[in-house]
């Protein structure tokens, strides 16, 4: 590539940096067509929510889904959420509180609910609770019906909409559904966390498959951006990596690869533990506690301090991969205040990089601008401790702080790293200029 006059590169620079913004158009798109579609109400129908009393008994009681287990000595909760009521992520409505804010404040692990259901005749499906702290099984008659997340056992992950088909009934009847829930310990859950927040509900097949259907709509535009963001970030890793040897910061190209393809990691997890069960929670928590989130950090601190030349440089890297230390370290531990130590390094290390651009660096408004933003999306946590609103709700559909500001700087990024020639390939083209 370095054998190609400057203007041959620059012509493909501009082609690489049109075709990513036009992948960014289509991006968004189709992203925000999806949050259009899933945050419509849930369609009307001749349905049944199983809101209420229930019966409810901490930890995992054996029989617990047997019709015939006495639960008169079970406590007596009431599962109703307030008009309007949504979770503060997607936007799921009918929202409730938690067993923790229904006399059971230092619950974790498992929980059971009960009650008695008219079984109606004809053909019936029962829809599941598509928000739970963390995941269930649902008994019918004491019959397995399925549920959501990773049980039994301590992997439960993030709930999505679930669906079980009844038997035929020929005639009404009565019947006993029970619900085992799980939430996984250690997490640091607030007051209202817990168990069931949302309710099943009981419909006709074609009424519940259409509820089924919104649900699913719902929950992947919830995290439709944490599934396009990322293609965007690796595609523009790769051509920052291969056009490296011809950009004018080739130093930068390459770490900026290096931390995009972390933050993509960071923002991915998301999508798939919401949609799947390819992942469990505490693995999720790992992967974005000690591996992706603080090498996205590092390597966007590195990256920014190859914009301009200096000796501090060095100062600023060896602080970097300081902090990078500290804050694996304090995640190993639990320890906050020394994680949060970390993050203030790093914070430190992107402000001094800002001063030495705002003084010596070039294209100031393109690099700062996009310094900024990056370090929204990577600061989430220390941005809502100090009250700065993290979600917003366009279409009814939650999309975040962290999500808004990672999708206005990549185009912001493909006009800061696909910049050239490089500085070595112009001195030849002047030497050999008339």
């Amino acid at each position: 590539m370095h054998g190609q006059p400057p203007e041959k590169v620059q012509q493909r620079l501009a082609r690489m940096r049109a075709g990513f913004c036009a992948l960014l158009l289509i991006l968004l798109l189709g992203v925000t067509a999806m949050l259009a579609v899933g945050g419509r109400p849930d369609p009307a129908g001749p349905w049944l929510s199983l809101d209420g009393p229930w019966r409810f008994k901490a930890g995992d009681v054996p029989g617990g889904a047997e019709p015939a287990t006495d639960d008169s000595n079970w406590d007596r909760i009431t599962l109703v959420s307030r008009p309007g009521s949504h979770d503060e992520d997607v936007g799921i409505p009918g929202y409730l509180d938690g067993w923790r804010a229904q006399g059971h404040a230092d619950l974790q692990g498992y929980g059971w609910y009960r009650r008695p259901v008219t079984w109606p005749a004809g053909d019936f499906v029962l829809v599941g609770p598509p928000a739970t702290d963390d995941g269930y099984e649902m008994f019918w008659n004491g019959r397995p019906l399925g549920g959501a997340g990773l049980l039994p056992g301590p992997n439960a992950s993030a709930t999505r909409p679930f669906m079980a088909r009844l038997p035929h009934a020929s005639a009404e009847q009565p019947a006993l559904l029970a619900i085992r829930a799980f939430m996984q310990p250690g997490l640091g859950r607030d007051l209202h966390s817990g168990g069931l927040r949302t309710v099943p509900v009981l419909a006709p097949a074609a009424d519940g498959e259409a509820l089924y259907q919104a649900q699913w709509r719902r929950t992947i535009a919830g995290y439709v951006v944490d599934a396009a963001e990322p293609v965007a970030m690796w595609v523009l890793a790769i051509l920052a990596w291969v056009m490296a040897p011809a950009l004018a910061r080739p130093g930068f190209a390459r770490w900026a690869a290096a931390a995009l393809v972390a933050t993509g990691g960071v923002r991915v997890g998301n999508a798939v533990i919401a949609w799947t069960d390819l992942l469990s929670l505490p693995t999720l928590l790992w992967l974005n506690g000690l591996v992706w989130a603080p090498f996205a950090k590092l390597a966007w601190a590195l990256a920014w301090n190859q914009w301009c030349d200096g000796r501090d440089r060095r100062f600023v890297s060896a602080a970097a991969f300081a902090a990078w230390a500290v804050l694996i370290a304090g995640e190993l531990a639990h320890a906050k205040p020394l994680a949060g130590a970390g993050r203030a390094i790093f914070a430190a290390c992107l402000l001094a990089t800002a001063l030495r651009i705002l003084r010596h660096g070039g294209h100031k408004p393109l690099a700062l601008a996009s310094m900024v933003l990056t370090a929204t999306g990577l600061f989430a946590a220390d941005l809502s401790a100090l009250g700065i609103p993290g979600i917003w709700f366009p279409f009814n559909i939650g999309v975040s702080r962290s999500q808004f500001a990672l999708g206005l700087v990549l185009p912001l990024l493909a006009f800061a790293i696909l910049r050239g020639p490089s500085e070595a390939v112009r001195p030849a083209a002047r030497r050999s200029a008339p």
